[in-house]
Parts: C-alpha cells; structure tokens; sequence
C-alpha cells in the first residue's frame, strides 16, 4: 500500500484532492467535498463506469487497458451528477421509512397474495413466459430476472401505486426477452406500457428500494 499527495491530473484543482492512495489493481482519490473515489480495472469492462451506493465510496470500474487520466476526466466531467446523485442518497438515508415488524410482515403476506396473481395476468396479456417467482424482503432492487427467467421482487413493491407496480413487474418481464437495457429492451418496454416506459421510468426514481 502506498500514499502520496495527489499529483495525478491536471484536469482536477490541487485543493479539491486530500490524497491518492494504491493497493493492488486499486487506486483511491479522496475529494475534499464527495469523499472517497475507487478506481477498480475490470478486464471484461467494456467501457468507464461510476456507481454510487448507500454508505459506499464513490466506484469507478473501467476497461483494463484505460489509463487512470482517461476515467480522471470522466469523473471531472460528472462531479456535478456525483454531487447531486450523493445528496439524493442523504436524504433517502435521513427520510428512510421504518417500518416495524408487523408492518413488514404485513407487506409480506399482501406480496405473496397479489404479486403472483398479478405476474401471470400481465404474462399472458403480453404473450411472456417465466420460470418461477420469488418474493423476499429485499432493499437492494424492486426486482430482477435471471438468465433462467425466474422473476425475484421484493416485498416493498407493496408500498408502490399499483401502476408503478405493473412497470416493475413488466420491466422484469420484458427482461426474459431482452437481458439488458437496449434499443430493443425500451421498444418492447414501450409495448406493454403503452408508449409510457420513460415517463413511469422517470416516475420510479422518485423512489428507491433502499428507502426501506
């Protein structure tokens, strides 16, 4: 492990940076207003990432054979979005609801009652298939699809407007089709929405997992 005062990129102002520390394949900057930046080299990254979490350093994941200068200016080019995106997360953190264990419980047996129910009534209105359900008390993500197409949700999605609910549960489901978020995977998503993927897209960041 070695530190030294930051003397990487010109791009940066000298007061904005604390320290540059290495160890291995990582390397950290510690930004005198956003904290912490780890730089991590993916050899199957494709291109120059920034992540953001819940009481993590901001992450920088980025190609192998990219030098440090190259996601530096990256990361210059986005402070404003890290910012922004890290007070988002403040609040979320200080306005988390909490709920008690009955409350949760509660949340439980409403998911394992509707969510099924609601999975195969859009699945055959839009000619999908999927495997298998699964329904967890999860703050991570509203839901995910697998490469077998099995469909996880969480339990919270009970907390959600019922239209929001179908958006998570047709985006999961469009997601048997299309395993990523391209071209095709929106065109499909428009589909089933009716033209509205975007704007309930728009309309879910105003909500997080992770508030729970």
């Amino acid at each position: 492990m070695s530190f030294f005062g930051f003397n990487a990129n010109r791009l940066f102002s000298a007061g904005d940076f604390l320290m540059e520390k290495r160890e291995g394949d990582k390397r950290s900057l510690f930004h005198k207003e956003v904290g912490e930046i780890v730089y991590t080299k993916v050899k199957r990254s494709r291109t120059i990432r920034i992540a953001l979490r819940p009481g993590k350093p901001v992450s920088v994941t980025m190609p192998s054979h990219v030098g440090y200068a190259e996601a530096d200016k990256l990361v210059c080019e986005k402070m404003a979005w890290i910012k922004e995106e890290q007070q988002k997360i403040r609040a979320y953190e200080q306005n988390r609801q909490r709920f008690s264990d009955e409350d949760i419980e509660r949340f439980r047996r409403q998911a394992h009652q509707l969510l099924p129910k609601r999975v195969e009534a859009l699945a055959v209105r839009h000619g999908f298939s999927y495997s298998k359900i699964s329904i967890k008390n999860i703050h991570s993500r509203w839901g995910s699809c697998s490469a077998q197409n099995n469909l996880n949700f969480s339990i919270y999605l009970m907390y959600l407007p019922d239209d929001l609910v179908d958006y998570v549960i047709l985006h999961e489901l469009c997601h048997t089709v299309h395993k990523n978020h391209g071209p095709k995977f929106w065109a499909l998503m428009d589909t089933v929405t009716g033209g509205r993927a975007r704007v309930q897209a728009a309309l879910m960041r105003r909500y997080s997992a992770r508030m729970f």
